[in-house]
């Protein structure tokens, strides 16, 4: 048990500038998780606004500069994790994902087997062992791919029903 906050910090939110990230990220507690999500969408990538600033102009006041520092600053920190998630690493500027600033890069694919099962046990224990088969078997069979959160989408709509669960599995990918 790491006994840290959790800081959730929303680079898209409307007040966030360079001087304000920075605020937030030196006044989180010391042992303290940071969460910024969506790390792709919280400003420009440096290339597209010079190929045209003019349909760029206006987008947010946080800029990779900005950030740059601000990480700079919080990691020199001990005893704060920071995590930065994306749909889109290709789209992150080379200079926020190099080594010494980013220790540890992660991909979390599409659910296995495994994870499948597990997910199903978890949710719904009184299913065992079984029914966690039974619902790898049946996402399996649509032949599509699946990801964790779509899956818990699923289980959330069918609380306390595994039987909803398992069948209504066509609803993983509906809202694709």
């Amino acid at each position: 048990q790491l006994d840290y906050s959790i800081c959730l910090m929303n680079l898209n939110d409307r007040g966030m500038s360079d001087d304000r990230l920075n605020h937030l990220l030196t006044t989180a507690p010391e042992q303290s998780i940071i969460l910024l999500e969506d790390i792709d969408a919280a400003f420009l990538n440096r290339d597209l606004a010079k190929e045209n600033p003019t349909m760029y102009q206006g987008m947010g006041r946080l800029t990779l500069s900005g950030l740059l520092n601000a990480l700079d600053g919080v990691a020199s920190a001990e005893a704060r994790i920071i995590f930065m998630t994306t749909n889109y690493i290709e789209r992150l500027d080379a200079a926020l994902i190099r080594p010494g600033r980013v220790d540890v890069k992660e991909m979390i694919g599409y659910a296995t087997d495994f994870q499948l099962e597990k997910m199903f046990t978890r949710f719904y224990p009184e299913g065992g062992e079984e029914g966690g088969k039974k619902f790898c078997a049946q996402v399996r069979q649509h032949n599509k791919p699946v990801t964790a959160a779509q899956i818990q989408g699923l289980f959330l709509q069918h609380k306390d029903n595994p039987e909803g669960a398992l069948t209504n599995i066509e609803l993983l990918w509906k809202s694709l």
